[in-house]
């Protein structure tokens, strides 16, 4: 019988990965398709203490038994490509806001590729860069397939950068496929009848366009996300200021450092009395605000 020809290079990353017996067992990874293009190396940025895992600043939760033990199951590194993105309202974790996004998941597992959609934190050194098409390391469940987690450690260690993340355990969910992104999109899910009144300006409102004049933070929080002063020049050279609760994804792509990207292109909506709001789903479908482009 001849011998099964082995990768070197690729076994003794399985070995520094899941230990030698295992890699041996589990053979070489299937060769259907090429992984996804991992995420683009990030600039440096400042991360802001409350982000970054210190051991000292980890907060005891009262854990629910079920994603315990879905996390302890998710055990098979693999490579995925997100397909779809939400960015969602914070959390409360040990009285602190957590941010999370909803990621779905094209996940390559060993028996065959599977969707999946977890919410979890985004680093805030990849939030203006990550967008479906992107490929991340996972941890996915050994056995059921709609179960997975971005191991953004291993994530870092693909794209060689520094990925900074907090260990709460309250930050996954796995939501049902009706609560999911759609495809290739970018979504902002929000609460508290937001969605309803953005359709209800949608129908009745004019779209238009404007460009970013600066942007500023405010000392204040509404339903879970951080509000901002927001500048506009519309498209008659009137500059507008707005107080908006700004979605995370967004922000990581509006600003560069501590500055605004100023002219940036902005989707917003027009009363006929010339009321203005941001539509911000619209604005994250602009081609300069997404990586890869679609």
């Amino acid at each position: 019988m001849a011998q099964r020809r082995i990768d070197l290079t690729e076994l003794a990353k399985r070995v520094r990965r899941r230990g030698l017996l295992r890699a041996l067992a589990e053979g070489p990874p299937p060769t259907r398709s090429a992984p996804p293009p991992p995420l683009p190396k990030p600039p440096e940025v400042q991360v802001e203490p409350a982000v970054e895992a210190r051991p000292e600043e980890k907060v005891e939760v009262v854990l629910d038994p079920i994603v315990a033990q879905r996390l302890r199951a998710c055990t098979l590194s693999c490579s995925a490509a997100i397909v779809g993105l939400a960015d969602l309202p914070g959390i409360e974790s040990g009285g602190r806001p957590l941010d999370v996004a909803l990621l779905r998941l094209r996940v390559r597992r060993p028996e065959g590729d599977a969707e999946c959609c977890v919410r979890q934190h985004i680093p805030a050194e990849i939030r203006g860069v990550v967008g479906p098409g992107a490929g991340v390391m996972v941890l996915a469940h050994e056995h059921d397939r709609a179960i997975a987690a971005v191991d953004w450690a291993a994530t870092g260690e693909w794209i060689g950068a520094k990925l900074t993340f907090p260990s709460a355990h309250d930050q996954y969910d796995w939501p049902d496929p009706e609560e999911w992104p759609q495809r290739n999109a970018i979504e902002v899910h929000d609460v508290n009848g937001y969605r309803a009144k953005l359709d209800e300006r949608r129908a009745d409102w004019r779209f238009a366009s404007a460009g970013l004049v600066s942007l500023a933070p405010l000392p204040s929080r509404s339903d879970s996300r951080d509000e901002w002063e927001v500048a506009l020049q519309l498209g008659d050279g009137r500059t507008v200021e707005l107080k908006d609760r700004v979605p995370l994804l967004a922000l990581a792509r509006l600003r560069a450092g501590d500055g605004a990207r100023v002219g940036t292109p902005i989707d917003i909506l027009v009363s006929e009395g010339g009321d203005v709001a941001v539509d911000w789903e619209a604005t994250l479908r602009q081609p300069e605000l997404r990586w890869p482009r679609s």
